[in-house]
C-alpha cells in the first residue's frame, strides 16, 4: 500500500475504511485500465508526469465541450421516452402490488444504460426490451461480463490482477466484442457528411468525438504530445467505452437508492407527489423540471447518505501540516477525502436533524445557513471534479420525477430491503426489495 496517503479531517474508523477503499480502487485502476483502457486510465489518474499532463489537456480540449449545458438539456424527451419504456415494462410484468422485486439495480442499470446509448451514440443498446425483463444482447452482455472483470480485479493486489487479466479469455472477448461496435458506432458516424457531422457536433457527443479524429495519426504519432492535435481513433474508442461505464454506473447506481430511501419513507414520496401533482403525468418540461424545489432537496439528501463513490484523491503540490494532530504532509502526498466522513460531519451541518437520517427538510429549514454545502461534494470539487456532473444529476431528476409521477416503491421488510452498503465499483445498496404501485 502507499505509505504517502492521509484522511482528512479526522481518523475515525469510518475515515480508515475508505482510506483503504481509495487505496484498492487507485490500484485497480493502475492495474486495469493500462492494459485495457490506456487513454482512460491517463485521463482518470492524472500522474504528474508532463507527458501525460499534455495528454490530459489534448482530451479534455474534446471532451470537456460535450457536457456544457446547451448539449445537455435537449435529451429530455430521449430520457423521458425511456423512462416511459420502462414503466411500460413494470405495467406488464410488475402489475402486482404485493409482489417484491429484488432486481430493481438490474433495472436502473439498464435504464441508464439504454439513455447512455441514445444520448451519447445514437445507439439502441435495446436493455429495455419489452419482451424481457432482464434484456441484455451481445453487446450488453459483453460489457456486463468486462464490468464484472473490473469488480473482480479491484480486490486483487497489482501483480495479481495482471496474471488473472492476462488469463481471462472471456474479458478479452468481451473487449473484442466491445470494441467491434464501438467500430460499427464510429463508421456510422463517419458514412454522415461532414456538414451534417460539424452541425451535429453541437449536440452529439459521436459527432464530437467523430470530428475529432486525427487526419493522419502516423505523423501525430511522430510529434511530441505537447503538439498533438485531436484524438487517434483507438482513443476515440476508449473514449466512448469510458463514457459508457462511468456514463451509466453512478447515476443508476444514485436511482437505485432513490428507490430505497423512497420505500423507506413514504411520506417524503407523498411530498414528491404532491409537488408533481400540477402536472398530472404530463411530460415536464424543462422549466418544470427545475422548479421540483423538494426534489432537489430529496436528491441532495440521497447523494449526502449514500454517495456512490467512497471519496476523491488529491495530490499536495506544497508541504502542509494537519493543524489537530500535527500530522506532516509533504508535497506529491496524496491525501484521500471521504465522502461518507463528510457527510456526517457535525461541524458542517445543522443540528436540526440526525445526520444519519434521510431528512431532505434539512436543506430547507435552514435560515441561518449552517449547512456548509461544500461537504457535499459526491462528484468532487474545483477544477478536477467530474465534468459529467451535470448530465448525471439532470439524468437522475428527470428519471425521478418521472417514475413518482406514476408509480409508489413500498418497503419489501426488515430483511430483504435492509439497505446496507455493497462496494464494486460503486457503492450499491446491498440488499433492495421494494413493492411496486402503480398510482
Amino acid at each position: 500500500m502507499n505509505s504517502d496517503q492521509a484522511t482528512l479531517p479526522d481518523d475515525t474508523v469510518a475515515q480508515k475504511v475508505c482510506h483503504l477503499l481509495g487505496i484498492l480502487v487507485t490500484d485497480f485502476l493502475r492495474s486495469f485500465l493500462k492494459p485495457i483502457l490506456p487513454v482512460a486510465r491517463d485521463f482518470v489518474i492524472k500522474t504528474q508526469a508532463h507527458q501525460v499532463r499534455a495528454k490530459f489537456k489534448r482530451h479534455a480540449s474534446v471532451i470537456s465541450s460535450l457536457f456544457r449545458r446547451g448539449k445537455i438539456l435537449i435529451h429530455l424527451d430521449t430520457i423521458i421516452d425511456c423512462t416511459d419504456k420502462l414503466l411500460d415494462r413494470w405495467r406488464m410484468h410488475y402489475n402486482i402490488p404485493t409482489k417484491i422485486h429484488l432486481n430493481m439495480i438490474e433495472q436502473s442499470q439498464q435504464l441508464l444504460l439504454a439513455i447512455f446509448g441514445f444520448i451519447a451514440f445514437n445507439y439502441d443498446l435495446e436493455t429495455l426490451d419489452d419482451n424481457s425483463e432482464n434484456s441484455q444482447n451481445e453487446l450488453t452482455q459483453a460489457f456486463y461480463s468486462l464490468l464484472n472483470t473490473m469488480q473482480t480485479l479491484m480486490q486483487l493486489p497489482t501483480f495479481l490482477g495482471r496474471i488473472y487479466l492476462s488469463l481471462n479469455f472471456k474479458a478479452q472477448r468481451a473487449r473484442t466484442i466491445i470494441d467491434r461496435y464501438l467500430e460499427k458506432m464510429i463508421e456510422q458516424e463517419l458514412n454522415t457528411t461532414r456538414e451534417m457531422r460539424m452541425e451535429r457536433k453541437r449536440t452529439s457527443f459521436i459527432a464530437s468525438l467523430v470530428t475529432s479524429l486525427q487526419e493522419d495519426e502516423k505523423l501525430e504519432a511522430t510529434i511530441p504530445e505537447e503538439e498533438k492535435k485531436g484524438l487517434s481513433r483507438i482513443e476515440v474508442m476508449n473514449e466512448m467505452l469510458s463514457f459508457l461505464a462511468a456514463g451509466y454506473g453512478t447515476t443508476s447506481t444514485a436511482l437505485s437508492w432513490f428507490i430505497y430511501f423512497m420505500s423507506k419513507n413514504p411520506q417524503i414520496q407523498k411530498k414528491i407527489k404532491q409537488e408533481l401533482s400540477e402536472y398530472h403525468g404530463q411530460r415536464l418540461s424543462i422549466q418544470q423540471v427545475e422548479s421540483l424545489t423538494y426534489l432537489d432537496c430529496v436528491l441532495r439528501e440521497v447523494f449526502r447518505l449514500a454517495g456512490p463513490v467512497t471519496g476523491t484523491v488529491r495530490t499536495l503540490t506544497a508541504d502542509d501540516q494537519l493543524p489537530k494532530s500535527g500530522a506532516q504532509l509533504k508535497k506529491g502526498d496524496s491525501v484521500m477525502i471521504t465522502f461518507y466522513t463528510l457527510a456526517r460531519d457535525k461541524r458542517y451541518w445543522a443540528d436540526l436533524y440526525d445526520l444519519n437520517e434521510f431528512h431532505p427538510e434539512r436543506y430547507l429549514d435552514d435560515p441561518d445557513n449552517k449547512n456548509n454545502l461544500s461537504a457535499l461534494i459526491p462528484f468532487g470539487g474545483g477544477h478536477r471534479q467530474c465534468m459529467g456532473q451535470d448530465l448525471a444529476r439532470f439524468e437522475l431528476k428527470i428519471i425521478c420525477a418521472r417514475l413518482m409521477q406514476f408509480v409508489t416503491f413500498g418497503d419489501g421488510g426488515p430483511e430483504l430491503n435492509a439497505g446496507g452498503y455493497d462496494v464494486t465499483d460503486t457503492i450499491k445498496p446491498k440488499k433492495l426489495a421494494v413493492t411496486i404501485t402503480f398510482d
